[in-house]
């Protein structure tokens, strides 16, 4: 069976700086509602409609200027119109995506944001970082709530469980760490990689975690 595939290409250099599409150090996501899809150009955000497969939109910090610090490294959707989208620099913007309007900045991480994950609610977010730690953010209060530390390299994937009331962080030191965000400790530690673990991700019951890392293999892990 022949399945065609839409094509996505730069409508302009203004969208697309020299021709990039997205960029190779970070990932895309849809939107909310499924019908745009959020790919990294640099130091740019392309919003592309998926029907059309045209640009129709181009999110710029306005402190930004080509400065390689400002590249996009890392993205995320909320259930809302809101999105996040972390940056070389450490630093992670919200943006509105049907605005098209930067809402706020934090600052906290002291390294390139590696990896971004919202709650189901839209009212968490959790950042890592190159710094190796973990960030869990208050969205609605635009704040900073806690630091969990205990990798020993960059956090390179974060998912969510037990309605928010856990956090699986993975990184490249081979571990897998869960958290209890309640009283913000790690009560469980995952090994058996011997290659960095690259992304993770959870079924929808929670009752498993899948890892895939530098080994040619996936691996899941049962959730106590």
């Amino acid at each position: 069976m022949v399945k065609a595939y839409l094509r996505y290409e730069p409508v302009a250099a203004a969208t697309a700086p020299f021709g990039v599409i997205a960029s190779v150090d970070s990932s895309i996501s849809y939107d909310s509602s499924g019908k745009h899809l959020l790919a990294p150009v640099l130091e740019k955000i392309g919003v592309w409609n998926v029907r059309q497969g045209i640009c129709t939109k181009t999110l710029i910090s306005s402190s930004s200027s080509l400065c390689p610090s400002l590249a996009v490294t890392s993205i995320a959707s909320s259930q809302s119109s809101l999105f996040a989208s972390g940056y070389a620099d450490g630093s992670i913007r919200i943006w509105d995506c049907d605005k098209g309007t930067c809402e706020t900045t934090l600052n906290g991480h002291k390294g390139a944001v590696t990896a971004l994950r919202y709650n189901k609610l839209g009212s968490l977010l959790a950042s890592g970082s190159k710094d190796n730690d973990v960030i869990l953010w208050d969205v609605v209060g635009e704040a900073g709530l806690f630091r969990l530390q205990g990798h020993r390299d960059q956090i390179t994937d974060l998912v969510f469980l037990d309605s928010g009331k856990k956090l699986v962080s993975s990184s490249k030191d081979k571990f897998l760490r869960v958290w209890d965000l309640e009283t913000q400790h790690c009560m469980q530690i995952t090994s058996g990689h011997h290659t960095e673990i690259w992304s993770i991700d959870t079924d929808p019951e929670e009752r498993y975690v899948a890892t895939r890392s530098a080994n040619p293999e996936l691996s899941t892990t049962k959730q106590g």
